[in-house]
């Protein structure tokens, strides 16, 4: 049975685990001059941070909001890591050029800030949100979270054919996002959806996560690399 304690700290050991995995995306974006993080996933991801932080923050509890904020100030990091790193990355990978890789990054921002602020009043209607725009926003993210954690898995297999599936990098990363989202909010959102819905969404992310954690832990483990080591 899960725990009261469990219920009421999820949220906070998530924060503090995603605070990690931005941390090393960050750290290994630039150490390796590769970004570390999906395009699609950082669009969205960045948007959901800045809507979520500035415009819609969680009213309630002081700690959502710092660590919110962190996290969009870590993602800032990670988007230079992109615009820095990312043309030349997703030119020998998908014979994109500068031009059309800015201009893919561009519309990915507007769309993905589109989707964050009018999504909010698109969904506000609904039950399970109550009217509140930050519930709103974990809603948006409980789907969003499963598309990164595909994203990520893909761009594995990706940088694998290229022949350095661990550029950008490492189990640190793979390891807290896999208790960031699947572990932690993940169990406490499927425990209160009668509907079961929740369920295949978080078994899906679940599923990626776990297979992306073994992936990166295997390919360390063959370049004679630590994974407990590599930040």
């Amino acid at each position: 049975m899960i725990t009261l304690n469990f219920l009421e700290n999820a949220p906070l050991i998530s924060g503090l685990a995603w605070t990690i995995a931005y941390i090393g995306l960050a750290y290994r974006g630039f150490k390796d001059k590769t970004p570390g993080m999906p395009l699609g996933a950082l669009v969205l991801n960045f948007a959901w941070e800045v809507i979520f932080s500035l415009i819609y923050p969680p009213k309630s509890i002081l700690a959502l909001v710092v660590i919110n904020t962190v996290w969009m100030i870590l993602d800032v990091l990670i988007v230079i890591t992109m615009l820095k790193y990312g043309p030349q990355v997703y030119q020998k990978g998908f014979g994109i050029n500068r031009v059309i890789f800015y201009v893919m990054f561009f519309l990915g921002i507007l769309a993905s800030f589109g989707i964050m602020l009018l999504g909010a009043k698109y969904f506000i209607g609904l039950p399970q949100v109550a009217h509140n725009t930050f519930s709103v926003g974990k809603l948006i993210a409980i789907v969003q979270n499963m598309v990164m954690s595909i994203l990520f898995l893909v761009q594995f297999y990706q940088r694998k054919n290229e022949g350095n599936p661990i550029k950008g990098q490492s189990f640190t990363i793979a390891c807290a996002k896999w208790i960031g989202t699947p572990l932690t909010v993940g169990i406490v959102t499927v425990v209160s959806d009668p509907t079961g819905f929740m369920a295949i969404i978080y078994a899906l992310t679940f599923i990626c996560d776990t297979w992306y954690l073994v992936a990166i832990y295997r390919e360390l483990q063959s370049k004679g690399l630590n994974p407990w080591k590599r930040l």
